[in-house]
């Protein structure tokens, strides 16, 4: 077998390695034609080259079926792929670049870059496992595979998951950035009713719609073993928030009823119990966490009683009467 590491290839090869690899994920072997319309390159030079990975025993060529990597091309093409995620994530979250532009810019610098570079470089980055699109980055001799993904709703409770944002709805990607979620982040799934599921991350608990749930993309993590210490206060703390979760949701057979949030007076109090209308207005209340169970709090209303500031799981919103008329609460005896 050969040494990956001894191995030096042209920017070329490098490129066709890297795409071969991108998309055998979706067809395998990769048909010729589709590589050079990829590659925006003649058929003729394609074909020369992947004769010659072939050669080089980093590709395996089937004539008039495609091209798939051997194990030694497939490790060269992680490695590569590994330093250009790595530029990728040094671009956006130092230089503040668009992915757009990090994703081009990285096409040129990973041709540019050693072993050595990017360990130094991602030792700076504090060794990140995602990119800001939620790619994975492989560790240093690892080969890549696909990633599967689920919706967040689909993970069983007891389970944990590693959050992973794919091309995310702006409002959406604001909430997960205010709760402190990235990629990477384990989320515990604690309970789940029909509408609303509660989940726990950073040592903080907090609720998503069902809704928002079936969009968010999850990794599913492997239970690892742990010791009986450790097993016994991971359970006490998740018995202690399922029990809390069913708490509130009792502790509607003590609340007050009012019309709606729009009815609720500066300095009030309530719990969403529902959200009505349809359409982007809706969804995108829900998204900035007004789901059935937030907690809510009139802060103050415009002199001419439109709009009115609201507190909501650590920061303020901004809603019109119209908007707050949809979102229907139930006050606690407190108020």
């Amino acid at each position: 077998m050969l040494n990956t590491n001894d191995i030096s290839l042209s920017s070329s090869m490098q490129m066709y390695l890297v795409k071969i690899k991108r998309m055998s994920a979706k067809t395998e072997p990769v048909p010729l034609s589709l590589l050079a319309d990829s590659l925006n390159i003649s058929p003729v030079s394609v074909n020369e080259m992947c004769r010659k990975l072939d050669e080089m025993a980093l590709i395996h060529y089937e004539p008039y079926k495609g091209a798939s990597l051997t194990s030694e091309g497939d490790a060269l093409a992680s490695r590569v792929l590994r330093w250009h995620r790595i530029w990728e994530v040094f671009l956006v979250d130092k230089l503040n670049l668009s992915y757009k532009e990090a994703h081009r810019m990285a096409d040129t610098l990973e041709h540019a870059t050693n072993t050595e570079l990017a360990n130094r470089l991602e030792e700076f980055l504090g060794y990140p496992q995602y990119t800001s699109e939620g790619k994975p980055i492989p560790e240093r001799g690892e080969t890549i595979t696909s990633v599967q993904t689920i919706p967040l709703s689909e993970v069983a409770v007891g389970s944990q998951a590693t959050f992973q944002r794919e091309s995310p709805e702006p409002a959406l990607a604001d909430f997960f950035k205010q709760s402190g979620i990235q990629n990477g982040t384990t989320i515990n799934v604690l309970a789940r009713s029909k509408d609303v599921t509660l989940l726990e991350a950073n040592g903080k608990t907090f609720q998503l719609s069902t809704s928002i749930a079936e969009r968010v993309k999850m990794i599913e993590q492997i239970p690892k073993r742990s010791t009986t210490e450790e097993n016994t206060k991971t359970k006490a703390r998740n018995d202690g928030e399922k029990k809390k979760f069913e708490k509130e949701k009792a502790m509607k057979k003590d609340l007050v009823k009012t019309s709606s949030l729009k009815d609720l007076p500066i300095g009030g109090q309530a719990v969403i119990v529902s959200v009505k209308g349809s359409g982007a207005v809706k969804q995108r209340m829900m998204d900035m966490g007004l789901v059935p169970g937030s907690r809510v709090k009139v802060v103050r209303v415009a002199p001419l009683g439109d709009p009115i500031e609201i507190s909501i799981k650590g920061y303020h919103l901004t809603l019109r009467k119209n908007e707050a008329k949809n979102i229907f609460i139930e006050l606690t005896r407190e108020n």
